[in-house]
């Protein structure tokens, strides 16, 4: 039976959301300075991912001890923290980014199945050899991205004036993110035959139904 797609709304929110979430993270870490607005943007997906990874390890009741216990020690010193925000924007930048290279890149081991492979199982339980290969590639390719773009946020953070650090990690990392979606979804046309090939909400629903598994 044929699992049903992503309504058209969630669609459009989804879409929506990519585009306002940069822009209102930008502005409240950048221009507004709310703390608490600015934190919950900042440190929000971070958190969200860096949850997801405790849930799916077998030390996630230490790891997740470990967590509440460092969101214990950062509150109770909140005041320090405020006056370092900048380092705190950083570390959010770097750590997702590092975070989510070690999620697919620890895939790539022998005896793993790679991440994106797994995704597209989950829609296409029957894979060709070509739709494997090309997956695993998929895999790689993300990973070195995001190596690249933890690299590059402290490079610029490093040498060049805090505005531009910041337009590099508020507005040109969800370009960048698009644009590597754009060109995977361009190449996954060119190289695959139609029956291996699938939209980019299709991929979507493929991770959301993966992650759903995840938790059965």
């Amino acid at each position: 039976m044929k699992r049903p797609g992503i309504p058209t709304a969630l669609r459009t929110l989804l879409t929506l959301g990519c585009v306002a979430y940069p822009l209102a993270a930008y502005s409240a870490g950048y221009h507004v300075h709310p703390p608490w607005l600015a934190a919950a943007l900042s440190w929000g997906p971070l958190a969200l991912l860096a949850g997801w990874l405790i849930g799916r390890s077998r030390l996630r009741l230490w790891l997740g001890l470990a967590a509440a216990l460092g969101l214990a020690l950062l509150w109770r010193e909140r005041a320090l923290v405020a006056q370092y925000l900048a380092w705190g924007y950083l570390a959010e930048h770097v750590g997702s980014m590092s975070l989510l290279g070690i999620l697919f890149g620890s895939t790539l081991r022998g005896g793993q199945v790679p991440l994106v492979t797994r995704f597209a199982a989950t829609i296409r339980p029957s894979m060709s050899a070509a739709l494997l290969r090309y997956t695993r590639g998929v895999t790689v390719a993300w990973t070195l991205f995001f190596v690249a773009m933890a690299a590059a946020s402290v490079l610029l953070f490093a040498l060049r004036p805090l505005a531009e650090w910041a337009l590099f990690a508020g507005a040109w990392t969800p370009a960048l993110v698009f644009l590597m979606f754009a060109v995977e979804y361009t190449l996954r046309h060119a190289l695959l035959c139609p029956a291996d090939r699938s939209g980019p909400y299709e991929a979507l629903r493929a991770y959301m139904l993966y992650t759903a598994e995840r938790k059965r």
